[in-house]
């Protein structure tokens, strides 16, 4: 907040300086963070499924590369 501009803008005496003593002495409670431990264990099994997934699909992949070459390898249809 550019309290400044607002004393300038502002005619009344005192009454932005009034809301900046009482904007800087209200505090608002944060709440406590109490997920986030549930939430890395999470991401920790969840990653594991991932890289296993990955690695199949990578298998996948290189199966499904050796059927284009040797569909690729065989004869056109045409002869």
């Amino acid at each position: 907040i550019d309290w400044a501009k607002y004393k300038q803008v502002i005619p009344v005496a005192g009454l932005v300086d009034s809301f900046q003593k009482q904007y800087d002495a209200l505090k608002v409670p944060y709440p406590q963070d109490k997920v986030s431990p549930q939430v890395d264990v999470e991401l920790k099994a969840s990653q594991t499924e991932i890289d296993a997934y990955k690695k199949a699909s990578e298998q996948r992949i290189q199966n499904y590369q050796k059927e284009i070459a040797h569909l690729k390898s065989l004869l056109p249809y045409e002869q």
